[in-house]
């Protein structure tokens, strides 16, 4: 959900599709713990497969609109996994 209560990638059709995995995998999604994430990069992670590095996405990168305040992602990240 966004700063206002709607869900991401409502503001704006470019990030809905961003979001979109029908034809890759997206750099911008929602994590387990209802942030909005920006995938930035890869990190080999020792026997498994490369992890992606990831942070929190605040604004929309196409069309500028408030998705989630830093203390929103706080307390999201501060909740224990369900």
């Amino acid at each position: 959900m966004t700063a206002d209560g709607k869900t991401f990638g409502s503001c704006c059709e470019q990030l809905k599709d961003a979001m979109s995995d029908e034809d890759f995998d997206p750099l911008i999604s929602v994590g387990d713990d209802g942030i909005l994430y920006l995938s930035v990069g890869m990190i080999d992670v020792e026997e498994e497969e490369p992890g992606m590095v990831e942070f929190p996405l605040y604004h929309c990168p196409f069309c500028g609109t408030k998705l989630q305040t830093p203390e929103e992602v706080d307390a999201k990240a501060a909740k224990p996994a369900s």
